[in-house]
C-alpha cells in the first residue's frame, strides 16, 4: 500500500502545467495506438467492437435489478 500512497502524493505535487503536459502526452499515445489499430485491422474493426460492447452492456443492464425496476416504473 505504501507504493500506491506515494504515487498519489507524487501526482498531487505536480503543477497544473505538468498535468496538462502529461494529459497531452497520454492523448497523443492513445491516438497513435488507435491509428495503428485502424491501419492494422481497418475501420470496420471499431464498428464491430462497438456493437459487441453495446450488446454486452445491454445484456448487463437487462440483468440489473435497478434497471429493470426503472423500466417497470416508466410503464
Amino acid at each position: 500500500m505504501a507504493v500506491n500512497q506515494n504515487k498519489k502524493s507524487n501526482s498531487q505535487n505536480l503543477t497544473n502545467e505538468d498535468k496538462q503536459r502529461m494529459s497531452a502526452n497520454y492523448a497523443a499515445m492513445g491516438k497513435k495506438g488507435g491509428d495503428t489499430t485502424k491501419e492494422t485491422y481497418g475501420s470496420e474493426f471499431y464498428k464491430n467492437i462497438g456493437k459487441e460492447g453495446g450488446n454486452a452492456r445491454k445484456e448487463q443492464m437487462a440483468h440489473s435489478s435497478s434497471y429493470t425496476n426503472k423500466e417497470k416504473e416508466n410503464k
